[in-house]
């Protein structure tokens, strides 16, 4: 599995995600098993949402990094793939989650609309 780093502001957590329409889902469920992960099954691929509550994530950034994060108190969610093409589509909504930031884990760090301009850029 690949994932990106979707980033916001202080109120930014999975409910702004669970607000959110994923076309051609088949559920959408929060795995108990795991805290504060929120699955979308599309049947064939799924993704994964982890929503980091204490901040852990932000602390192996570089400076220079959290620098291009304009937020005051950035929240992170991971957004866990299978699916690039899937990933792709979703990120690519008219609604899906404007005013955040995405890092894709090898040094862009860009608004989400800026993010899909680039034709939204990712490990292979």
């Amino acid at each position: 599995m690949k994932w990106i780093l979707l980033i916001g502001d202080e109120k930014f957590n999975l409910d702004k995600i669970k607000a959110f329409k994923h076309t051609n889902s088949i559920n959408c469920y929060d795995v108990t098993e795991i805290k504060n992960r929120y699955c979308v099954d599309f049947g064939t691929d799924h993704i994964f949402y982890d929503y980091d509550e204490t901040g852990t994530i932000l602390m192996d950034f570089e400076k220079e990094d959290l620098d291009k994060i304009p937020f005051k108190n950035p929240h992170v969610i991971t957004m866990t793939y299978t699916s690039e093409k899937r990933l792709k589509d979703i990120l690519q909504q008219k609604n899906f989650l404007e005013g955040i930031y995405v890092d894709n884990d090898y040094g862009l760090i860009a608004p989400i609309e800026e993010f899909v301009k680039l034709g939204m850029p990712i490990k292979k």
